[in-house]
C-alpha cells in the first residue's frame, strides 16, 4: 500500500510548527530581555560629575532615541545611578571609561596689547604670539604696538584673570573640553573697570578704595570689551578680538596662549 502524499505533507507541516513557534518565541524572549530596564551605578575619579552624567544619558539617547528608557535615579557627590537597558548600560560604561582619565595641568597666557599710531619699538612677544600678531597687525589700521598686561593661570572648567591695578581688566571663562589637544571655549569675556571720578566724599564702601580715607573711595563703572566663544589647540596662540577705545584711536588686541 503506498502512503498517501498528503499525509506525507500534513505530517511535515505539523514536525516543522513546533520548531518555527519555538524559534519565534526565543526571538520574543530575546527581545523582551533587551528592552529589561535595569539599574547601575557609576562613578567618576577625573570628570566633572556633571559632565559624566550628560555623557550617560547623551549615550543612551543615540542608542535608545527614547527618554523614558533613558533616566537617572540618584545623583551625589562622583557618583550616580543610571536606569536603562543591559546593553546601553555597557556602551555607557565604556564611554565613562574613555573619558575619566586623568588630564594633565593646562595652564592659560592671556597678553593684552594697546595698538596705536605712534611709531614705537618692536613689541617683545613669544613666538607664537609674535606670530599670531603678525596675522592681524596688517588688517588693523595702527602703526605701535606695546604690551599692557599679561597673566596666567591653570585652567579648571571655569576661571577668571584679573590683569592690572586700577584701572583694570578680567578675563572670565567657561570651558566645555579641555581634554584632549583641541580646546573648546564655550564662553569668553573681557571686561575692563575704570575710574569714572574720585570720591571726595563719604563714600559707599561697595566701590572700593582704602578703608583708612573715604576721601580716596573711587567711583568706578565696569564695561564688557569683548564676548565670544571659540576653539584653539593645545600649544598654539590665537587672537581672541580686538576692541578699539576712546573713539578708534586705540585698540585693545586680546592673545590667548594654551599650554600643558
Amino acid at each position: 500500500m503506498k502512503p498517501d502524499p498528503r499525509a506525507i505533507t500534513a505530517l511535515l507541516v505539523l514536525l516543522a510548527t513546533p520548531v518555527a513557534v519555538t524559534m519565534a518565541a526565543q526571538e520574543d524572549s530575546g527581545a523582551a530581555d533587551q528592552e529589561v530596564l535595569v539599574s547601575r551605578v557609576y562613578s567618576v575619579s577625573h570628570m566633572d560629575p556633571g559632565d559624566a552624567l550628560m555623557l550617560a544619558h547623551q549615550t543612551c539617547l543615540d542608542r535608545r532615541g527614547d527618554r523614558n528608557s533613558c533616566r537617572h535615579e540618584v545623583e551625589r557627590h562622583g557618583w550616580f545611578i543610571y536606569n536603562t537597558d543591559a546593553r546601553t548600560q555597557e556602551a555607557i560604561a565604556a564611554a565613562l571609561s574613555h573619558r575619566d582619565v586623568p588630564v594633565s595641568s593646562l595652564t592659560l597666557r592671556l597678553t593684552l596689547l594697546m595698538a596705536d599710531n605712534t611709531d614705537r619699538p618692536q613689541v617683545r612677544l613669544g613666538k607664537s604670539e609674535t606670530a599670531a600678531l603678525s596675522d592681524i597687525r596688517q588688517l588693523l589700521p595702527y602703526r605701535g604696538f606695546r604690551v599692557l598686561e599679561t597673566g596666567q593661570l591653570l585652567a579648571q572648567k571655569r576661571g577668571q584673570i584679573r590683569l592690572g591695578g586700577l584701572p583694570f581688566f578680567t578675563a572670565e571663562f567657561r570651558l566645555k573640553d579641555q581634554d584632549g589637544s583641541t580646546i573648546q571655549f564655550e564662553n569668553f569675556e573681557l571686561r575692563r573697570t575704570f575710574v569714572v571720578r574720585p570720591h571726595t566724599g563719604d563714600a559707599d564702601h561697595s566701590a572700593g578704595g582704602d578703608d583708612s580715607d573715604p576721601r580716596t573711595f573711587n567711583v568706578t563703572q565696569t564695561e564688557s570689551l569683548l564676548r565670544t566663544s571659540f576653539g584653539m589647540e593645545v600649544g598654539e596662540t590665537v587672537v581672541v578680538g580686538t576692541s578699539r577705545l576712546n573713539g578708534g584711536d586705540e585698540a585693545l588686541i586680546v592673545l590667548l596662549t594654551a599650554t600643558r
